[in-house]
C-alpha cells in the first residue's frame, strides 16, 4: 500500500509542476482577480467569488486528471506501468489515489484564493466573511468534484488510451456542460416546482457537481457523485484490464 501511495504522489507530483498546469492555475488566479477588480458585482460575498474562481479551476480539474493516465501514455511508459510488480487493477486504485490527492490540493488552491479575496475586499469580506464561510463543506466539496469528475476523465482516456489532443475536446464539452448548468440549477432555485422536469438530471453527477460549487452542500450530493465515481473507476478497471498494452 505504501508504494501504491508513493506512486500515487509521483503522479500527481509530476503533472503539478507542469509547464501547463502551473499557466493554468495563473490563468485561475487572474480570472478571479477580474471579479474582484473589475466586475465585482455589489451583491456578491465570499461563496459567489468562491463560485466563480471555481467554474474557472474546473477546467484546470478535468486537465490534471487526465494527466494521471495520459502522461504515461504521453512519456511512452505505459507498458511498464501496466505489466510491471503491480497489477493493473493496483495501478488504477492508485490512478483514484491521485484522484483524491488531487482534490485536497485544488481544496487548499481554493482556500488561498479566499483568504486574497477576503484582504482584498477587507471592508465588505474581511477575515470575519472568511471564517463565516464552512471550510470543511469546502474541503469536501472539492475533493468530491475532483474524484468524481477526475474519475469520468480516467474513463475517457482509458477508452481512447491516446496523448493526442483530441481529449481537450472532451474538457471543452465538460465545462460547457458544467457552465450551462449552473443555469439550471439557479432556476430550480428560484421556482422548485419545476424540479419535478429535471429530476433525471438532477442525479448525474453534472447537476450534483455544480450544486456542491455553489455552495449548496448536501450529503445527497455528496453520495451522488461518490456513486458515480466508483461506477467510472470499475468500468475504467474493467477497460484496462481488456486493453492490449504494447
Amino acid at each position: 500500500m505504501h508504494k501504491l501511495l508513493k506512486i500515487s504522489w509521483l503522479n500527481v507530483k509530476n503533472a503539478a509542476c507542469s509547464k501547463e498546469f502551473l499557466l493554468g492555475i495563473i490563468a485561475a488566479f487572474s480570472y478571479s482577480m477580474l471579479w474582484v477588480f473589475l466586475v465585482h458585482p455589489a451583491q456578491y460575498g465570499l461563496e459567489a467569488y468562491d463560485f466563480e474562481f471555481g467554474r474557472f479551476l474546473y477546467v484546470i480539474i478535468l486537465y490534471a486528471a487526465v494527466s494521471i493516465i495520459r502522461n504515461d501514455i504521453r512519456f511512452n511508459t505505459t507498458k511498464t506501468i501496466f505489466t510491471g510488480v503491480f497489477s493493473r487493477i493496483e495501478i488504477m486504485i492508485s490512478k483514484g489515489i491521485g484522484l483524491i490527492i488531487w482534490g485536497i490540493i485544488f481544496s487548499v488552491i481554493v482556500e488561498i484564493n479566499n483568504v486574497l479575496v477576503s484582504c482584498i475586499l477587507h471592508e465588505k469580506i474581511g477575515i470575519t466573511g472568511f471564517l463565516e464561510l464552512n471550510h470543511l463543506h469546502l474541503f469536501i466539496t472539492y475533493i468530491v468534484i475532483t474524484f468524481c469528475m477526475g474519475s469520468l476523465m480516467v474513463l475517457i482516456v482509458s477508452i481512447m488510451f491516446s496523448e493526442k489532443k483530441s481529449i481537450l475536446f472532451f474538457i471543452v464539452i465538460l465545462s460547457m456542460v458544467n457552465f450551462y448548468t449552473a443555469a439550471i440549477t439557479t432556476l430550480i432555485g428560484r421556482r422548485p416546482e419545476i424540479a419535478k422536469n429535471f429530476s433525471t438530471y438532477m442525479k448525474t453527477p453534472f447537476y450534483n457537481t455544480v450544486l456542491l460549487m455553489q455552495g449548496q452542500f448536501n450529503m445527497e450530493s455528496v453520495l451522488i457523485n461518490i456513486e458515480w465515481a466508483v461506477f467510472f473507476c470499475v468500468l475504467s478497471v474493467f477497460i484496462i484490464n481488456k486493453r492490449e498494452i504494447k
